[in-house]
């Protein structure tokens, strides 16, 4: 509820630096604090905190009365008693100094102000300004004996003395005999029947700690020897009473006590560092224990022993917070039924040595106006040691803790629970998704809120409202969190998101006039105010549009007769609660009138609750629903007849339902029975200890279990859930009725709101951190450096709670309304998490039980678990989490985990069966291991899960023929990764899912890079290749490799294991390359360590690595790599077609040449652009689209990879670019040749990936000696010198005359393939017929010359050597003397072939 934030702030006098601070006390408003040194009497004002006036006696007057300690304000704030150590009594007048200028007042805020000062009832000047007041002795009085403490009861005092007596002290100085009793002559009983009721010994002391409270209805002493009682105080209305006492029940070591009057507690600080907190038990009459305030010793060890007996507690001023200080230091906040909201003990709290608690001992601390400011009053060096920096300053000067609140607070309205919504003294603070920040319709979705954001949309508030209207008092957000409103002092004003602009009243006095003294709420687009009118003097129900101006002209305004302590909404209903325990249903109707829409407010019920209700004020929550304990056959009453009203009465949780038995009125006045309700029957107690409920109005179909459930924040007791039980429908449905049933389930945050279709529950929580800056020798001799302090920052914080509804169900028998309610939030991001919680936490509890488990829970878990599709991931990942010391027990339940690996696999869960692999290393033997996980590597590699095979491998290497023997682990569990199975062996980086490319990083064979770029990646399409790692840089043979390799070899590579490994892996291979799966091959390669590629190329060349159908293989490499089929320009398609004269074959262009433009002269890869171009250049005729010649137009098949220039055909289509603008040639005309064929190239390429992923395989193919896929790798990048290498390759080289046949041959069926399905191939087929004709002649030999063509006429001069060919020059003088060196103007890298 509360939350420190901010730096701590520290008050000083700079008259009092060397004087201890005693006490500080506040008073009934909170407006003014007095502050109490040894002789000295300050008094502050709030905001801002500054000192107005002190009194300081004189040295005689101390030697005479006593140095001060303990003071009380007069509830009108105009005198201050102050306690003596000299038993006397000294009486001060605060007044208002006339003297002064400025109205009185001492500063005047002026920034801001829109009307004159205004003077308040008591004399002094409204909050804007800082009153001028004087404070005079005015009587002192002595008592019989030493006081230990005192009080202000109405309008007299109450001290308490050593003897015993309590004198009732009125304020002229004067002994109210009548009111006044001792200790010693009460009747003290243990429990309110007068049950052995005694008389205190002189062993139980006197009273050193006393409040009272006329709620509870007396008073609560604290006893010196630890004792605490309660005493009725003898009535002024009766004669001869007595005052009655009884024993607060096990209360030995009390030190100190606070009553928290709204909700009726008692709570006692305890010498041994707890807190205690007491209920009077109104049914047996006694006192007795609630709930404990206690520092788990888990989360912060040795707290109770470092931290000492609990000295100070002060509530907050409405009653939801409690602060609590040790005698030694360090303070801790809490919740009206014990959480913990935030303890200073340990975390970053501490100051530098870690040795001092921070605050230092705390003498006294009052809570400020509304709870925005805690002062501290700390002890001096006399309890602290002088070395430690900063010591000294906080026995003078006052300490403030700045905090901010949540709006449920003070304004519990259904809207506010919805989201965590803060409200600070200048700021507001609301955690919303991202998607919420901008305007939305009113139809607003709850589940657009984004769980995961924690960032905060902080407000500040109008500067211009707050200067005159501090503090804020209430706030609301609307449904959406679009809209915030807020109340201080007078007025109100709201706030949109959307323009970021705030709404003020524009006329002052109407701002002035209106004091929201209930709550308010939105309803759609109208604000509704709980008010007062103070110039009418009435309480009101406004309402106020929000689109309008704020002015009471568009205002509604409904009178009633008391005060309203709280206002909420439902649906189209308002509830309102009264000081005189009265509750009032108006109904809401919105009016479209023009120009402004209005409200209409009228009422249909009321209700009187004085029976069920001790006070007004312990009312702190009102909530009208449809929630009903027992719900017949749907439809059968009005949602009007089926409304119940939850009313929470000091943490008792009240249900009030309609009568269904009262008699309706309808049979006597038809008209008026449909706007009367039904009556409200006897209430019924749901809950107790309730501080805040949560409940929907939304409704759906898939979560009527959560949306209908009623959510209860208990504090200690944790949540609960009032769940509903639908039955089966099974036709008897009519005549059963379902229920509900309150679950109770623990969470380790504080809630302030419930997602309920998301199963999250939202709350906030503050963390401190310490900054250290540098400190000068200036503060460290003035010891004012307070760089040890902590600084508070706010998060938001969340938590699933649907396996622990999972699990209360199941505890109960009902799986069947469990598994109903999980199946709802399948869908859920997070449930496969929820089960592995679930499963987790119940193994956890029975698995460690120190007894045995008469009903263990575990088997209805695992049945339960099995139901849903994620079971066996749930198992495992609960396994892995756990320690090997409870696996015994939980694989007893879900059985053999080699079982459930075999499901795994069936079930195609790879990475499942992967981590079970991590359960068998641990509880089978090796053997078994090995075993398993051969047969999931064989299925990864199926599958192509690179990753999950390449981990598999090295798991596999890692285990030791040695180890078959070894017994199964059953100590501590190694340290993997779900995906990483060798322990010490180094693991390369895991390729995501994702990637698009292989991963050259971890590919074992590679090839000089230099080859690559000088060679295959060549052009200007590929310039701009960036620059490889530095692993890549080196040339890299398969023996090189080998010898070179620096991870550790888990074992020799001639092992049997090995081999068959390999084999495996080879078999898969062989198996890839067979289906044409190049692109696999790379991602198999770059992922499968220590495989050698090359080599197993080499051998398989002439096996495996033989291509039987050329067209196909082209075919699937445009498939994987997602490369599309080249198109025909239609000009160009023309001159073809012209120059064939209808020849099918493009073996008819060679008859051709002479005809053609700068045809085969130079046959480079940009020579093939300009040939291109040359075949639209001898296009002159305009005229030539409109021939009567049949125009082919292309099948385009658009995905989503394909961009603007990118088109993919089908297989069977014919690609060729058609002109929809061929009917006016204007706009072809003005294309150049060279734009064209650069369009056609944009077109033709892949992606970028792909083509380097190509052009990598063509090296790889190459250094292999894999021809035939080498020349379709380079057909299918249309690279002419790649073409040239390949052909070079196979002359040069002891190609077999087989493979340079098939070669030949399938470029054949790739030219009929070209002349009948992709034209788009045929100026490319035509380019190269040079190297086609070598490939011929080749093939007409007999054994295969080194020879690269067959005459020097068709060579290029400018074709590339083949690395292959660099190599052999190096090994044979035999190859060197058929080698030209090239002309000076040769490209680099480049060699002229003879």
């Amino acid at each position: 509820m509360y939350f420190p934030l901010g730096w701590p702030k520290y008050l000083t006098d700079p008259r009092q630096d060397s004087l201890s601070l005693q006490y500080v006390i506040s008073s009934c408003d909170r407006m003014l604090f007095a502050v109490i040194s040894d002789d000295t009497v300050s008094v502050w004002y709030s905001k801002p905190s500054v000192l107005i006036v002190s009194f300081t006696q004189s040295q005689e007057d101390v030697e005479k009365l006593g140095k001060y300690q303990l003071a009380e304000w007069k509830p009108d704030s105009s005198m201050i008693a102050v306690m003596t150590s000299k038993r006397y009594i000294v009486f001060f007048k605060v007044i208002l100094d006339i003297s002064v200028p400025n109205h009185n007042c001492l500063y005047v805020s002026m920034e801001g102000r829109r009307h004159a000062i205004r003077t308040e009832t008591v004399g002094i000047s409204d909050g804007c300004s800082i009153p001028a007041i004087k404070i005079t002795p005015a009587a002192y009085m002595e008592l019989p004996s030493s006081i230990s403490c005192c009080i202000c009861v109405r309008d007299e005092l109450m001290v308490a003395m050593t003897d015993g007596s309590l004198l009732r002290v009125k304020w002229t100085a004067t002994i109210n005999d009548k009111a006044s009793f001792n200790v010693f002559e009460l009747n003290v009983s243990i429990d309110f029947q007068q049950t052995k009721a005694a008389r205190p010994s002189e062993a139980d002391g006197h009273v050193t700690m006393m409040e009272y409270s006329p709620i509870i209805g007396g008073y609560v002493l604290v006893m010196s020897s630890g004792r605490a009682m309660f005493v009725v105080p003898p009535s002024s209305r009766q004669e001869n009473t007595s005052a009655q006492g009884v024993w607060v029940t096990d209360m030995k070591d009390a030190s100190c006590l606070a009553i928290n009057h709204r909700y009726r507690l008692m709570a006692f600080g305890c010498k041994s560092a707890i807190g205690v907190v007491y209920v009077i038990n109104e049914t047996e009459g006694t006192i007795e224990e609630s709930h404990r305030l206690q520092i788990s010793s888990k989360d912060y060890p040795d707290a109770l022993t470092q931290t000492g007996a609990v000295h100070c507690m002060k509530w907050t001023p409405d009653g939801t917070a409690l602060a609590l200080c040790w005698r030694n230091g360090g303070f801790s906040l809490w919740s009206v039924f014990g959480s913990l909201l935030l303890c200073s003990l340990g975390g970053e709290s501490f100051p530098d040595d870690g040795q001092r608690l921070f605050p230092h001992p705390i003498k006294s601390m009052e809570w400020a106006l509304e709870g925005y400011q805690l002062w501290i009053v700390s002890e001096g060096t006399d309890r602290v040691e002088e070395d430690f920096v900063g010591v000294g300053l906080d026995s003078s000067r006052v300490m403030q803790l700045q905090f901010v609140k949540s709006a449920l607070t003070v304004n519990p309205c259904s809207a506010n629970h919805e989201h965590v919504f803060l409200q600070g003294e200048d700021k507001l603070y609301i955690n919303i998704g991202d998607n919420c920040t901008s305007h939305h319709s009113s139809n607003f979705s709850h589940q657009q809120m984004s769980i995961g954001n924690k960032i905060w949309q902080i407000v500040p508030i109008s500067h211009q409202y707050l200067s005159t209207n501090w503090p804020i008092r209430y706030s609301a957000v609307d449904k959406s969190g679009q809209y915030l409103a807020v109340a201080g002092k007078t007025g109100l004003a709201h706030y949109t998101f959307y323009t970021r602009k705030w709404k003020l009243f524009g006329n002052e006095t109407q701002e002035k006039d209106l004091v929201v003294s209930g709550g308010m709420s939105w309803w759609k687009d109208f604000i509704c105010v709980a008010s007062y009118h103070i110039t009418a003097q009435r309480d009101e129900i406004r309402c106020y549009p929000r689109n309008s101006k704020l002015d009471n002209t568009f205002a509604v305004a409904v009178k009633v007769p008391s005060q309203i302590l709280l206002l909420n909404t439902y649906k189209d209903t308002l509830t309102v609660f009264c000081i005189d325990s009265h509750i009032m249903l108006f109904n809401l109707e919105r009016k479209n009138l023009e120009p402004n829409p209005t409200i209409e407010l009228k009422k249909v019920q009321e209700v009187s609750l004085n029976n069920f209700v001790p006070h007004p004020v312990c009312v702190t929550g009102l909530v009208l629903t449809l929630l009903r304990t027992e719900f017949g056959v749907r439809g059968q009453h009005s949602p009007r007849d089926s409304e119940c009203l939850l009313l929470n009465v000091a943490g008792k949780l009240l249900m009030f339902q309609r009568d269904q038995s009262a008699p309706r009125v309808q049979e006597q006045s038809q008209k008026q029975t449909k706007s009367k309700p039904l009556p409200f029957a006897t209430p019924s107690v749901v809950a107790t200890n309730v501080e805040n409920m949560w409940s929907t109005s939304r409704a759906s179909q898939g979560k009527m279990q959560l949306l209908e459930a009623l959510w209860l924040s208990c504090g200690t007791q944790g949540m609960k859930v009032w769940l509903p039980l639908y039955p089966k429908s099974e036709g008897k449905a009519q005549n059963f009725l379902s229920k509900r049933i309150m679950l109770p389930f623990g969470v380790d945050i504080y809630p302030l709101a419930v997602l309920f279709e998301d199963a999250v529950i939202l709350g906030a929580a503050s963390d401190a951190t310490s900054y250290h800056g540098n400190v000068t020798k200036a503060q460290e001799q003035s010891k004012k450096n307070t760089h040890h302090l902590p600084f508070y920052t706010l998060e938001r914080t969340s938590q699933i709670y649907l396996h622990h509804i999972l699990r209360q169900l199941l505890r109960r028998n009902l799986g069947v309304n469990a598994l109903d309610l999980a199946r709802c939030c399948t869908e859920l991001g997070y449930f496969p998490h929820v089960l592995e919680l679930l499963l987790h936490e119940v193994l956890e509890a029975e698995a460690t039980s120190k007894e045995p488990v008469p009903d263990p829970l575990l088997p209805r878990v695992v049945a339960f678990i099995m139901e849903f599709p994620e079971y066996l991931q749930t198992v495992v990942h609960c396994a892995r989490k756990t320690e090997v010391a409870l696996w015994p027990y939980l694989f007893s339940a879900v059985g053999n985990p080699k079982d459930l690996f075999e499901q795994c696999l069936m079930n195609e869960q790879l990475d499942t069966a992967a981590s079970y692999l991590i359960i068998l290393q641990n509880l089978e033997r090796p053997a078994t291991s090995r075993q398993h996980a051969t047969l999931l590597l064989d299925k990864a590699l199926e599958v192509s899960m690179w990753h999950l095979a390449r981990d598999l491998v090295r798991f596999l290497k890692a285990i030791e023929p040695s180890d078959d023997d070894t017994p199964p682990i059953t100590g501590s569990l190694r340290v993997n990764t779900s995906s990483g199975f060798t322990p010490g062996y180094p693991s390369p980086p895991i390729t995501p899912p994702d990637t698009e490319g292989f991963q050259f990083s971890s590919v074992s064979n590679l090839s000089n890079l230099s080859r690559i770029r000088s060679s295959s990646v060549t052009g200007t399409d590929v310039q701009n290749v960036p620059p490889p790692k530095k692993k890549l840089s080196h040339t890299l043979s398969d023996n090189f490799l080998h010898s070179k390799k620096t991870s550790p070899k888990p074992k020799e590579e001639g092992t049997p294991d090995h081999m068959y490994i390999d084999m495996i892996l080879c078999r898969h291979c062989r198996k890839l390359l067979e289906s044409n799966r190049l692109r696999d091959i790379g991602y198999f390669s770059a992922n499968i360590e220590g495989f050698q590629l090359v080599a197993w190329l080499r051998r398989e060349r002439v096996r495996a690595a033989k291509v039987d159908d050329f067209v196909s293989a082209v075919r699937d490499l445009h498939h994987q790599f997602e490369w599309p089929l080249p198109i025909l320009s239609y000009s160009v398609f023309q001159q073809l077609k012209d120059k064939t004269l209808s020849t099918p074959s493009l073996q008819s262009l060679s008859l051709l040449d002479s005809d053609m433009v700068n045809v085969g002269e130079h046959n480079n890869h940009l020579d093939y652009h300009q040939y291109l171009a040359g075949l639209r250049a001898t296009i002159s005729d305009p005229n030539l689209a409109q021939s009567d010649d049949i125009v082919l137009k292309p099948h385009i098949q658009k995905t989503e990879d394909s961009s603007l220039a990118t088109v993919e055909a089908s297989d069977n289509s014919s690609l060729l670019e058609y002109d929809e603008m061929t009917e006016s040639n204007s706009f072809s005309d003005l294309l150049s040749p060279e734009l064209e064929i650069l369009s056609h190239e944009m077109a033709n390429k892949g992606p970028r990936q792909s083509e380097l992923e190509l052009r990598y395989l063509l090296q790889i193919l190459l250094e292999a000696g894999c021809l035939e896929w080498a020349i379709i790798i380079s057909m299918v990048l249309r690279d002419v010198e790649a073409v040239i290498r390949t052909v070079n390759t196979a002359s040069m080289t002891d190609t077999p005359l087989e493979t340079v046949a098939r070669m030949r041959e399938g470029i054949s069926y790739l030219e009929l393939w070209a002349d009948t399905e992709c034209l788009g191939y045929k100026p490319f087929l035509h380019f190269i017929r040079k190297q086609i004709h070598v490939l011929g002649k080749l093939a007409e030999q007999a054994p295969p010359t080194l020879q690269l063509s067959s005459s020097p006429e068709e060579a290029s001069d400018d074709a590339p050597l083949s690395p292959v060919m660099q190599t052999i020059r190096n090994d044979s003088e035999t190859h060197t003397d058929n080698v030209k060196v090239t002309t000076p103007d040769a490209k680099p890298n480049e060699c002229a072939l003879a």
